[in-house]
C-alpha cells in the first residue's frame, strides 16, 4: 500500500471521534481445505470506527490421545523460501490494513508441503497498534495512529480460526445408526444442525448444533426413547441428510 493512500486512511481514522477502535469480523470460525485444494480465501472485515491493522498468525494443532492439543508455530520464513522439508499454512498477505466503517481486506491461506495425512491449523487475526517500519509506517504515522484511537486501549479484539486441510487422498467411510456414527475414514466429517427431535412431533426439535468427527472417532447420538436424532453429514464436498429413524 502506497504512503498517499496509507495518509489518506489515517487521516479518516483521525477525524473520528476519540471513542474511534478497529472492530473486526473473520466470518466463520471453521474453515476446510478439501483435497483437490491448496488455498482459501479469508476476508476480515472492520465495522469500527479507526482503521485495523491486523497480523495474521498461524499454529499447526497437534491432538493427543485424550484429546489435548498442543499448538507449534508454523515457519512462514521457510516456507516462503520453499525450503526442503518445509510444510504447513502460509498466510498472504500476513499484515492486513483494513479502513474503517466496514471497510474489508482478505488474506489467502495457502498450503504448502506434503498431505499425507489430515491437518490441523489455528489462525489467528490479531489487531494491534503499528509500530514504527511495520506495514511500511514512518513514525510519524504510528504516532498519528496511536493518538486517532481510544485513550488507554492497549488491547483489541482478536479472533482464532480453524482450518481442516484434508489429505491429498481423502478417503471418506461414515458409519451411521440410530445410535452412534463412526468415522472410518481418514479426513474430518462434520455433523451439521444436529438435533433431537420429538417422535410425536417432528419438527419440534432442540436447538442445532454442529460435531466435527475426527478421523476413528464415533459420536453417540445422545436422544430420549421418544427422541430422534437429525442432522447433514458432510463429507468433504458432499452433504446427505440423516434421520435415526431410518
Amino acid at each position: 500500500m502506497n504512503r498517499i493512500l496509507m495518509a489518506a486512511l489515517l487521516t479518516a481514522s483521525a477525524f473520528n471521534s476519540q471513542a474511534a477502535t478497529p472492530q473486526i469480523n473473520v466470518g466463520t470460525m471453521f474453515d476446510y481445505m478439501q483435497a483437490n485444494s491448496t488455498q482459501l480465501l479469508k476476508r476480515v472485515r472492520n465495522s469500527g470506527g479507526a482503521t485495523a491493522f491486523v497480523r495474521v498468525e498461524i499454529s499447526r494443532m497437534h491432538f493427543d490421545a485424550s484429546g489435548e492439543i498442543t499448538e507449534t508455530p508454523v515457519d512462514a520464513a521457510a516456507l516462503a523460501r520453499s525450503e526442503p522439508g518445509a510444510q504447513g499454512l502460509i498466510a498472504s498477505p500476513s499484515r492486513m490494513i483494513v479502513p474503517a466503517n466496514n471497510g474489508q481486506q482478505a488474506t489467502r491461506l495457502v498450503f504448502r508441503g506434503n498431505r499425507d495425512s489430515e491437518q490441523y491449523y489455528r489462525i489467528r487475526f490479531v489487531p494491534v497498534v503499528p509500530e514504527k517500519g511495520e506495514f511500511s509506517l514512518t513514525q510519524e504515522q504510528s504516532e498519528e495512529y496511536k493518538k486517532s484511537i481510544s485513550a488507554g486501549v492497549n488491547v483489541f479484539t482478536g479472533y482464532g480460526t480453524m482450518v481442516f486441510v484434508a489429505p491429498t487422498d481423502a478417503r471418506y467411510d461414515t458409519h451411521a445408526d440410530a445410535h452412534q456414527v463412526r468415522n472410518q475414514g481418514n479426513a474430518t466429517v462434520v455433523l451439521e444442525n444436529l438435533r433431537q427431535c420429538a417422535i410425536a412431533r417432528p419438527d419440534n426439535c432442540s436447538k442445532g448444533t454442529r460435531v466435527h468427527l475426527f478421523p476413528g472417532q464415533a459420536h453417540i447420538l445422545n436422544h430420549a426413547p421418544e427422541q430422534f436424532s437429525r442432522y447433514q453429514l458432510i463429507e468433504g464436498g458432499a452433504t446427505r441428510e440423516f434421520d435415526s429413524r431410518r
